[in-house]
């Protein structure tokens, strides 16, 4: 089997999703596939996830295994680099635009070519690093808050080769601090870069895995980062929850029910994965599976009055209480 454009896409994703520690198997890598077509109507079997892996490594010796424990493929070498024709000067500059904006901004269609070009990037051997490097220091400027673009770099090597980095951190609310730390998880999150790391001992011995707890580190807030020669194992159920956009670990309210008028409608899809339940001629019933406290407080609130909280009363108030308070402050400016 060669690389055809019959199968490039999907080989691009599988790549993908190896470098990025996501040790596909069939259900995730037929998930994933599925997330991105359009018109919702991909199919793949098993034995075709068996022939790309059969052919990756025959061809061009990739060094995949099978992870019996997170029941997926990964690379026994992070540092193994595919000779497969995947990139393209229109795709490299794609790339950093979708990384800066594909998240939040573009519709589905765009957001979907951007996110290719993304995987590429990824998948794409170390050939021209001189011009990887460029990109990378473009995406890393691309942040809300701006990122060193050599911190970038290390953050961004050290995570895709599960090596350890040394970063002096200044947090918000602490004083700087130097920490020794596994970076699991790479994430674009709401305009800004975040890493979802685990701290190591002073000693640099990894914390006992009943003691290990994920932090979540802006890397604009990172004043410098040195790769280490330690390694860590990626931890799955880190990377499953950043999948999931679970990049903070905000309370988390489920089964969200709202009623809401057309211009509310319009948007929610854009914040929220909703299902519709019903609905009448000027109102729609929409579920929301889970969301974190603060975002759907603050939906309401900007709604004004267009989307109705019909379960959880404990949200309502909190709205209430919340529009009650900036209303007694803009009244006190009136005056």
């Amino acid at each position: 089997m060669g690389v055809t454009k019959y199968n490039i896409q999907r080989i691009k994703r599988l790549l993908s999703m190896l470098k990025e520690n996501r040790y596909p198997n069939y259900p995730r890598f037929l998930a994933e596939m599925k997330r991105q077509d359009i018109a919702g109507a991909y199919n793949l079997s098993a034995r075709t996830l068996q022939r790309d892996i059969a052919f990756l490594k025959s061809e061009y010796r990739a060094p995949i295994e099978y992870d019996f424990e997170q029941r997926g493929y990964y690379l026994t070498d992070p540092d193994w680099s595919v000779d497969i024709p995947l990139l393209e000067n229109s795709e490299m500059r794609a790339a950093v635009l979708g990384a800066r904006l594909a998240e939040n901004l573009m519709p589905a269609p765009v957001k979907q070519e951007m996110r290719s070009a993304v995987d590429t990037l990824l998948s794409v051997n170390d050939k021209g690093m001189d011009e990887k490097a460029v990109l990378l220091s473009l995406v890393a400027l691309g942040s809300r808050a701006a990122v060193k673009p050599e911190v970038f770099r290390v953050i961004f090597d050290a995570w895709q080769k599960h090596q350890c980095v040394n970063v002096r951190y200044n947090p918000v609310t602490e004083s700087e601090s130097e920490r020794l730390i596994e970076p699991h998880a790479l994430a674009f999150y709401e305009g800004n870069w975040y890493i979802k790391a685990v701290s190591r001992m002073k000693d640099g011995k990894a914390i006992p895995s009943g003691k290990r707890r994920a932090s979540t580190l802006a890397l604009h807030r990172i004043l410098s980062a040195e790769a280490t020669s330690d390694i860590f194992k990626p931890d799955q159920k880190i990377i499953d929850a950043v999948n999931r956009r679970e990049i903070f670990d905000f309370p988390l309210v489920e089964d969200i029910r709202l009623r809401l008028g057309p211009e509310a409608r319009k948007f929610i899809g854009e914040q929220f994965d909703v299902t519709e339940e019903s609905r009448d001629k000027d109102h729609y019933i929409v579920r929301i599976a889970a969301a974190p406290v603060y975002r759907i407080v603050n939906y309401v609130l900007v709604e004004g009055g267009d989307a109705e909280l019909l379960n959880h009363p404990e949200l309502a108030a909190e709205v209430v209480k919340r529009a009650e308070q900036s209303i007694k402050v803009h009244r006190k400016r009136k005056k």
